[in-house]
């Protein structure tokens, strides 16, 4: 594995969690040891790594677990219908703060808090969303991380095209919470590479596998993972129906390429995850999230992994290897 040169998106301005025990506190009588709700549609076992980087995050700027603050972590594993109680689950402990990864989760603890005005550190298009009025003063219960996933699914399909003939066929892969101008930006950008787009929409692992069935049967050159909890949770699944398929595809998150996928851009798990940890901590010593500024993510990652380009007899181009911030070999 070697590193190259970071790369960010200069134009850029999403699950991932399941109970964990709290530990018992060892403060001393009168310390005041605050809950960090902490709610997820994604995966305890398939997105180890995201709580591991909050916790450090947490440790960094002082808060020790037992001690100073208490966690509490819900995951949905990939079931939204589960949202509403896990939500409410928390919301019975009386945290301090809520951390919502993502559209869904973040409705789920904002309805579920309704009456104790608890604040929420949510990442994604929070504006668009409407979780918040404006980046600069979101005015409201919610504030957090944003990070543009629209221009980010298409910024991705460029990076894709780069490795296809042009005038080829790419299959757009999003579930049912996309936006509607994810897929419009994306087939837009698709015609300016001068490729043939094809949007499908995908809830079940079924739909995933009727999905690469359509890819087969229209030809498609690739595959361009939109951003979602949903499909990123079933991401090992997705690496085998493209190997199988023998189609380049690329995915949302950086550690996915990492993983066995063939590459992948977007914002670093480690800073990010770190950042909302900073927000946590903010909201904890008094700040409220009416006046904390959205913020962008720090670092973006491109990732290109050469053992599956190999499997998949794909060549690619030495302009693109350079423009990665890590390559695995």
């Amino acid at each position: 594995m070697m590193q190259r040169r970071s790369w960010l998106l200069a134009t850029a301005s999403t699950t991932l969690l399941g109970g964990f025990a709290a530990r018992p506190s060892r403060a001393q009588p009168g310390h005041v040891v605050q809950r960090i709700g902490y709610l997820s549609a994604g995966s305890a076992t398939l997105t180890p790594t995201a709580l591991q980087y909050f916790r450090e995050g947490l440790r960094e700027r002082g808060h020790v677990e037992g001690r100073d603050v208490v966690l509490d972590v819900r995951y949905a594993e990939g079931r939204a219908q589960d949202l509403p109680r896990l939500a409410a689950e928390l919301a019975a402990l009386k945290p301090a703060v809520i951390i919502a990864l993502g559209a869904p989760p973040t409705d789920a603890a904002l309805a579920a808090t309704a009456t104790l005005a608890t604040p929420i550190v949510s990442l994604g298009d929070l504006v668009a969303r409407g979780h918040a009025a404006q980046l600069g003063r979101p005015g409201g219960r919610v504030t957090g991380i944003s990070y543009l996933l629209v221009p980010l699914n298409a910024k991705r399909l460029e990076l894709l095209a780069q490795t296809l003939p042009r005038g080829s066929a790419v299959l757009n892969l999003a579930d049912g919470q996309a936006l509607p101008e994810a897929m419009q930006m994306v087939e837009d950008a698709g015609r300016l590479l001068g490729l043939v787009t094809h949007a499908t929409y995908a809830n079940t692992l079924a739909e995933i596998d009727a999905a690469f069935a359509v890819a087969r049967r229209l030809r498609v050159a690739g595959v361009n993972v939109l951003n979602s909890p949903f499909l990123y949770n079933l991401r090992a699944h997705i690496f085998q129906l493209a190997a199988s398929a023998k189609l380049p595809a690329i995915y949302q998150w950086p550690d996915a390429a990492r993983e066995g996928g063939l590459m992948a851009y977007g914002p670093s798990l480690d800073a990010m995850f770190r950042q909302l940890a900073g927000y946590a901590s903010r909201i904890l010593a008094g700040a409220k999230p009416a006046d904390l500024p959205i913020e962008q993510p720090t670092r973006f990652e491109f990732v290109i992994n050469l053992k599956t380009a190999k499997a998949l007899g794909l060549n690619i181009p030495q302009s693109l290897l350079l423009r990665a911030d890590e390559v695995i070999e």
